[in-house]
């Protein structure tokens, strides 16, 4: 991540930017100053001070990174920060890919893995408990898929409408909820990942050959091309971070 300047004092910036905005600089601002885990913040005051912000605005903007198990505020201490990787929440990796802030290459991997283990179980269960209604939102992701393919655009939000179908038809909501968080983090990698329309298609049949182990209720066979979908995705991401770790190119 490239390091941000230190903020100033003054700014009064509070006013437009909102809680989220005001969030928005206080992430880049630990990771510039290299703030651990356990390692304290400074006061709101200080904080405030630094951000130009108010007191109100910035002890709202931090209960959100509380409830996000960013931070914790420890009585008569002050104010420290999590570890992250081991005790924050799903939402709080959403809140820093909505605000820009980069996976780690460590995270990114991590990912990856876990979408296999939990779209691998969707289908299976897909294939077991799916309902007409379910194949029928299927089939509309998959029209919709289509239209994107024929115009040549992005893809990304289709593919995760149709993934997202897949899930739903488990009849598991809270399985949704968890997978519809994973995807909201992921959606500028998938923008990228379709950014130059050569992915589409094939991705495209790879969705109807999904869709059609599940009308088949056949959860073998829906695994089988699940797994066959994501091999090109998760060799996509390997080959991504391989490259930056040696400096190549992307």
């Amino acid at each position: 991540m490239t390091n941000p300047a230190p903020e100033r004092a003054g700014t009064g910036r509070e006013e437009t930017e909102g809680t989220q905005g005001l969030i928005g600089r206080l992430l880049p601002f630990i990771a510039h100053h290299r703030l651990a885990p356990g390692d304290r913040l400074p006061s709101e005051r200080e904080l405030a001070a630094r951000f130009g912000a108010s007191r109100p605005a910035l002890r709202e903007a931090l209960a959100v990174l509380e409830t996000l198990r960013i931070v914790e505020r420890r009585p008569n201490s002050g104010i420290f920060l999590r570890a992250v990787d081991r005790q924050g929440s799903i939402d709080a990796m959403v809140l820093q890919a909505e605000l820009g802030v980069p996976l780690t290459e460590d995270e990114v991997r991590e990912v990856v893995e876990l979408r296999r283990i939990m779209e691998l179980q969707a289908m299976r269960l897909a294939a077991e408990r799916r309902t007409d209604a379910d194949l029928a939102r299927l089939d509309a992701a998959l029209e919709a898929g289509a239209r994107c393919v024929a115009e040549g655009t992005n893809l990304a939000d289709e593919d995760s409408a149709f993934h997202l179908a897949i899930v739903e038809a488990t009849g598991n909501r809270v399985f949704l909820r968890v997978v519809n968080s994973f995807y909201l983090m992921s959606r500028e990698r998938r923008r990228t990942y379709f950014r130059d329309g050569t992915r589409a298609a094939q991705s495209h049949a790879q969705h109807a050959a999904m869709r059609d182990a599940i009308a088949a209720r056949d959860p073998d066979r829906a695994e089988a091309a699940m797994g066959n979908h994501l091999r090109g995705v998760e060799s996509y991401w390997m080959e991504l971070l391989r490259r930056r770790a040696t400096g190549e190119s992307e």
